[in-house]
């Protein structure tokens, strides 16, 4: 392979996204299952990105959750995949091979697609930030018709016990 030159190139490019900014196209078709960029950037301790953005000495803009320790700051030695946009309902997800994160078609994606994958941002603290908080410092508009209005991941419901199966739900509280 030529130095500086990756096959993952051979699907995308950039242009302006109506989602936001920059954002990344199907160059051609991609079917199903593709494989289609790694996710490129310098690592970092999720700790100490918090704490520089916390002092005004980063943003995180680019930034790839890794794993429970680890973050991938795009901006720093980045690729084109930080340029791929969020979506409520994405084309495209990130898995983890190896310690090493991709992106992959969830389905056939047509030529001149923008491809998504839904960020589901947690909150940095044991806080839960609120949906309306959440909607005004992460805003989604990726435009879908489930759009959540958030970047940020949808709180799971807690498991319903057994004794609880088959019992009627409790009214909204208002």
């Amino acid at each position: 392979m030529t130095q500086g030159v990756s096959p993952d190139r051979d699907f995308i490019q950039m242009q302006a996204s109506g989602i936001h900014g920059t954002g990344v196209f199907a160059k051609r078709s991609i079917p199903r299952g593709t494989r289609v960029i790694e996710y490129e950037g310098r690592r970092w301790p999720k700790a100490l990105l918090l704490e520089q953005a916390g002092r005004g000495e980063r943003k995180l803009t680019y930034v790839l959750n890794l794993d429970a320790g680890t973050a991938i700051d795009g901006a720093e030695q980045g690729n084109n995949a930080r340029f791929v946009n969020h979506s409520c309902e994405p084309n495209c997800e990130i898995y983890i091979f190896d310690e090493t994160p991709y992106l992959y078609a969830m389905q056939e994606i047509p030529l001149g697609a923008e491809l998504t994958f839904d960020y589901k941002l947690q909150s940095a603290s044991s806080q839960r930030l609120s949906r309306a908080l959440s909607r005004e410092i992460f805003p989604c508009h990726c435009g879908t018709p489930t759009c959540r209005g958030t970047l940020v991941a949808l709180s799971k419901r807690p498991a319903r016990s057994a004794r609880s199966v088959g019992t009627q739900p409790a009214p909204p509280q208002g």
